[in-house]
Order: C-alpha cells, then sequence, then structure tokens
C-alpha cells in the first residue's frame, strides 16, 4: 500500500463518567483504499448500522484490545454512522468516505 493508503488508526478512551470517546468524531476512509482499525485499552465492541457488531480482539503491545472493517465501497461524499460500546455505554460517531 503506497504511503497514506495504510490503515486509520483511531484511539478510544473512556471519560471521566465512562463514555467510549474517539480521537476524531467523523474518521475520513478513503474509498476502497483503507480500511479502520480501532484500539483501546478496554473490551469494546463496533457496529455499523444494518451490519453486525465488531467485537474487539485482544492484541496486545500498544493495542491491547482492536478491532477492524473495510475497505469502504461507499460514494464519496458518503457519512456512515456506527456504534461504540463499552463499559455499558453507547455513542455514535461518524465515517466519511473521501478520495
Amino acid at each position: 500500500m503506497a504511503n497514506g493508503d495504510s490503515d486509520k488508526v483511531v484511539r478510544i478512551t473512556l471519560d471521566s463518567h465512562g463514555m467510549p470517546i474517539p480521537q476524531e468524531n467523523r474518521v475520513n476512509v478513503r474509498k476502497e483504499k483503507q480500511k479502520l482499525r480501532w484500539c483501546a485499552d478496554f473490551p469494546f465492541s463496533i457496529q455499523f448500522d444494518g451490519a453486525a457488531d465488531v467485537p474487539s480482539k485482544s492484541s496486545g503491545g500498544d493495542c491491547p484490545n482492536d478491532a477492524k472493517a473495510g475497505p469502504f465501497y461507499e460514494e464519496i461524499g458518503t457519512v456512515l454512522k456506527y456504534s461504540i460500546r463499552a463499559n455499558g455505554k453507547l455513542n455514535d460517531p461518524e465515517v466519511e468516505i473521501v478520495p
């Protein structure tokens, strides 16, 4: 993969109320070229509207728990809602497909 086409990594943390918070509320991914990888220090799951839950897996290293999705084939400019579930809480950030 050329530089810029590697997996997009999004770090998830918990706020003071235990809500899972991604480092970017709207993540831009390149159409057909990038996958998304979420990393956290705790178990979590990702779900896109209309798709099955993707639970995190233990991965060790600097990313103890991770989950992956993609590549994305939607039209450029499409904004997809997804959910992060962790610690009994739910957050609904977005992914935008870019050229």
